[in-house]
Parts: C-alpha cells; structure tokens; sequence
C-alpha cells in the first residue's frame, strides 16, 4: 500500500482553471532551479520581443512575438525581480540579501556592468530622458539613484517600509513609491501602507500619502496612459472587526487605489470584487488609454475594466470615502476573464492583446481583448519539464483562494510576501471574540511549537488546519495540509540587512554580549532563539484573556515589526523597554543600541 501511495504521484495530474501540473513522487525533490516561476516583464516593441525574469530559475528569457519561441538569453547569480528596457539597454534588479543591477546589451546580451544596490532590489524604472534607472530596495527601505552614464549608485533616498514596487511620473518629476506594508503600531483606530512621493529634482520625499485603513500588500503600481493618475493594486484588511464571516468581503478584500499624479492627492480606493466572487491575491496591474488591466493571483482571472468610463464615474461620484465598501462599483465597467494557468501575477498590454504571467504554470497567456470570449490567443511555456514536487504544491495551495469560501482569500491574505505577516491586528476566533493579535510571520512556526501568540494551537500543523476551517471557511484535504506544512518547513531565513558581508558588524558583536550579559538567552534560547516557552511581560491589555505570551524566534526580527502581541512597538528598542524586559533601567543606552544591534541582525 505504501508502495502504492509514494508512486501515485506519478500518475496524477491537478487541474487548475486549465493547467496541468505533474506531481514528483514524495522522495523524489525538485531541485531548486526547476521551475522557472515568472515574475516581470519587458517588451521590447521594436524588434517584437518580450523579456521574462525567472525568479526560481535566476534566467532571463527572450520571446519573439512572432513566433511564441522563448529562448534563454541571460543566467544571474541573484534572483531577478524586476526588467526595464532603455536606450538598448536590458536592466535587470536582482536580490537575494544584498542586491544588484545588470546592464546588459539588447543586441549582444551580454552583461557590461554590474552595480552593488541595496538590501532586497525588487523593482526598477528609468527616468523619461534615460541618464538615471531607480531601483527600489525593499529590505533597506530605500530607493538607489544609478547614473546609466557612468553605471554608479549616486545615492539612496529613504522611505518608509519595504518599498516593493516604483513608477515615475510621465514629465519624470516624481517617482511615487509603493510601501508595501504599514510602518507604525497596529494597535490603533487607521492601520495603512503609504505611497511615498519623492521630488527628482531634490532626491527627498516631500510626501507620504496613506491609502485606505486597513490597506496592506501593495503590489501592483500602474501609470495612466494619459499620466494623470497612479493605480495600485493591494490588499485591504477589515481588521476591526471579528473574522466571523467572509461574506461581502468581511475579512479581506482586493482592491485598486487611485492617486491623481497632477495634484500628489490620495482621491480613492476601489473594490476588485465582486458582492460573492472575491478577486483575491490582486497583483499586476497596467494601463492603457482604453483599459486598466489586473491580474488576480489568487482566483486565476484577471479584470479588463472600461479606463475612460472608470474615470468618468469616478469624478462624479461624490463621497469617495464609500467606494472603498462598495462591491458593485465597477459592475458595469469591467470583465473578469479566466487564464489558463495558476498564479497570474504579471500583466501587461500591448495593443489589444494582454499578456499574463502565470506564476506557477510557467507559462505566458496571450488573450485577444477583440474576443475575449473564444479561447485564448496563444499560450507560450516557459518551462515545458514543469515537474511539481510536494513544496511546490504546498505553495500553490497557500497561493490559491478557489480553496476558500466565495474565493475570498487565500492564506496569503494575511502572511504575504513568502507567509511573513501583513502587520496588522486581527481578532480570530481562536481563542474568543475581542481581542486581537497581531499577524505572525510563519517563519519557523513548525519548527517552534506552540503556534499563534497566544499558544493556542499546539504545533503549526493543527493550526494550518484551523485557519482553512475558520479563517477561510473550507475544509481542505488533508494531503493538501500535508502540502502547505511541507511548504512552510522549507521557508529559509533572508539574512538580515544590518549583517556586514555577511557576519555581525563590530557593533553587533558587542551586542552579543550584552545579549548574554542581560540575560536574554532565558527566554529567547536556542537555535531558534526561543525556549517556545509562555512567559509574562507586562504588556497585558484592557481586553486580552492571558498575560502570558509565546516567546516569538528572534529570527529574522527585523523584518517581523510592529512588535508584541498587539503590535504596540514599532521598533525593538521599544519592546526591550517594557516591565519584564527590564532593560531600560539596567542597561547604557549605549548598551541597549548594541543590544538592538545584535537582535535586528539574527
């Protein structure tokens, strides 16, 4: 029977919205490299060609639009994360920890110039005239100035949090930075990620621009065509109230927010979904002077909507603040057409064709807007030894929301970015109504039982159980829980940025010792710097049941913020001040910046 079950996998194939997928025997792990796992494009509109990043295959691929042949054309030693074409030029941003731009030549492709860049480089666009590219570093939160003249980083302009995705303003006199997560405490009344605005002319941020409460995940950033307005596609939490329901988008909704580039003024943010069809895990998003284009990760779809009629009803409308609750405003605007693969996160037009990336199909679907409703255009592998592997498969349920009720979300709803946290405060029904935590990264969790802050699920597998039962309102298999646990097992920590070529800088190491000096290690022991132990800390609120916490892994801290189990401290300075911590009173101040030091460098 064992002999059985282990080869079955051989045999079965999943249907997803059209693609199919072969499964690795159990034993039989799929190497890293062997998915290619789209994740951006660039077009070429001269010589007919696209350029498609591999994120897991660190490759670059050319496709000539006229044939629908991919050919490899460039291998990185990094990750690549985002592609931009200028003055014949390919720049590609890659990163694991620190990051880096690659110039290579259109016509030879071969690489001339590779420039050192900031902690997590996920994005890059190049200024109207050409002299500079701007590549947003998502884990040093901040965004590298690269003169393409000289091929130098000229400097770096701070910004708030995990700068995930950049656009310049058409007269290249702004460039509007889409944080991807909020950067304060989570425990008050308006929780949002922010778009920052930063002058060109001066390289400051002269403006940070809040986007709907509750908005988070910011990961699409599109320029109108006409360069009036910036649409981001995100995230947004109903974090206020008890997660009791899905329905009409009670837990978390996908969303579209409008910026107007002329006046640098938050105008609205608009509903993706529909009153009982999410549109979950929205993603890409481009424009054109007829279209708005958005790709839905997580339902297998993306939304063609009426650009011009879009605005038309949205200058009419007159209290913008209601559109942000309002499942029907686009009903008559838009279409929502299915791919043919599983994952579509990047989306582009040319003409009247759309092009989706489809992340965990390693396939391009080329849909024909002239007919949208007959079959698809073209489809173009990327891959065509697609081989999945328990991991993969784990990841694609933790991705895919068609498992959830009315497909409202899916578990990267609330642990984004690779199951981290969206920093914001919810209010489960694990342990009872009225008392909110903060999100979790999953980082770890099996690894360091019990699972959620409140240690109310004894290991990370029951828990995974639970949140499709009461968080997304499904049952699911438990070969597909098997799945997700394996998925989440092979999460690796990203190394820290505040390490100095990879080892803890001299300030950090004094750190360490005063980690053991102040007596740290009582609780936060072992490899994962946690004895997985409850303990008390003198941060119980007016509503919480308990006043004792799970001691969280110290690993990978600095990416984890805010802090504490309802998210009341932004920085770790600030949670080393509370009663049990005790450190205020016992340490230098000098001694608690070391301490601070060693901690964000784990």
């Amino acid at each position: 029977m064992i002999f059985f079950t282990k080869y079955l996998f051989l045999i079965i194939g999943l249907i997803y919205t059209g693609g199919f997928f072969l499964l690795l025997p159990e034993t039989n792990k799929n190497q890293e490299g062997n998915y290619f796992s789209p994740n951006d494009m660039a077009f070429d509109q001269k010589s007919n060609v696209v350029y498609v990043s591999g994120l897991t295959a660190k490759q670059i691929k050319r496709i000539d639009l006229t044939t629908n042949i991919s050919t490899t054309v460039l291998n990185t030693n990094l990750p690549p994360k985002a592609l931009a074409i200028s003055n014949g030029k390919l720049l590609t941003a890659c990163s694991y920890s620190e990051g880096e731009l690659l110039i290579s030549d259109l016509k030879t492709l071969k690489t001339e110039a590779v420039i050192k860049l900031g902690h997590g480089a996920c994005d890059v666009v190049v200024s109207p005239n050409g002299n500079k590219a701007f590549v947003a570093n998502q884990f040093s939160n901040d965004i590298s100035v690269v003169d393409l003249h000289t091929n130098k980083e000229l400097s770096r302009i701070p910004v708030l949090r995990q700068p995930m995705v950049i656009e310049i303003s058409k007269n290249g006199q702004y460039l509007f930075v889409a944080n991807f997560l909020t950067a304060g405490r989570a425990d008050i009344d308006t929780v949002s990620a922010e778009i920052s605005v930063i002058d060109l002319e001066t390289e400051k941020v002269i403006k940070n621009i809040p986007l709907a409460n509750g908005s988070n995940a910011l990961r699409g950033m599109s320029l109108s065509s006409d360069g009036n307005y910036v649409f981001i596609s995100h995230n947004l939490g109903r974090f206020q109230v008890p997660t009791s329901q899905l329905e009409q988008g009670w837990m978390n909704t996908s969303a579209i927010s409008v910026i107007n580039a002329k006046t640098i003024e938050y105008s609205a943010t608009i509903l993706l979904d529909e009153p009982e069809n999410g549109a979950a895990g929205s993603w890409g998003i481009d424009c054109t002077l007829e279209h708005i284009t958005v790709a839905h990760s997580g339902t297998h779809d993306f939304s063609v909507i009426d650009y011009p009629k879009f605005i038309e009803k949205l200058n009419k409308t007159e209290d913008k603040n209601t559109l942000s609750y309002d499942l029907r405003f686009l009903s008559d605007l838009r279409k929502r057409i299915k791919v043919n693969g599983n994952g579509p996160r990047i989306i582009k037009n040319i003409g009247n064709h759309v092009y989706v990336a489809n992340y965990f199909s390693d396939a391009i679907d080329i849909i024909d807007l002239n007919n949208p409703g007959s079959s698809h255009f073209a489809k173009i592998s990327l891959n065509e030894n697609l081989v999945i592997d328990s991991v993969r498969l784990g990841e694609i349920y933790f991705n895919d929301a068609t498992y959830c009720f009315q497909d409202w979300q899916s578990c990267n709803g609330c642990h984004p970015d690779n199951a981290r946290t969206d920093g914001l405060n919810w209010d489960l029904l694990n342990d009872g109504i009225g008392n909110p935590k903060n999100c979790k990264s999953l980082l770890l969790a099996h690894e360091t039982p019990p699972a959620m802050i409140s240690g109310i699920r004894p290991t990370a597998e029951i828990a995974v159980r639970a949140g499709f039962t009461h968080i997304q309102f499904a049952q699911i298999e438990e070969g597909h829980a098997k799945a997700v646990d394996k998925y989440l097992i092979s999460l690796k920590a990203i190394p820290s940025p505040f390490l100095v070529n990879g080892e803890l800088s001299p300030k950090a190491q004094i750190g360490k010792q005063v980690y053991d000096k102040a007596g740290c290690k009582y609780c936060h022991s072992g490899n994962w710097h946690t004895d997985m132990k409850q303990h008390e800390v003198g941060t119980q609120g007016k509503y919480d049941r308990q006043n004792k916490w799970d001691t969280p892994t110290l690993d990978e801290v600095w990416r984890t913020g805010p802090y504490l189990h309802d998210g009341r401290s932004t920085t770790i300075k600030e949670v080393l001040f509370y009663e049990k911590h005790g450190l205020k009173n016992n340490l230098l101040e000098e001694e608690l910046d070391q301490l601070v030091e060693y901690v964000l460098s784990l």
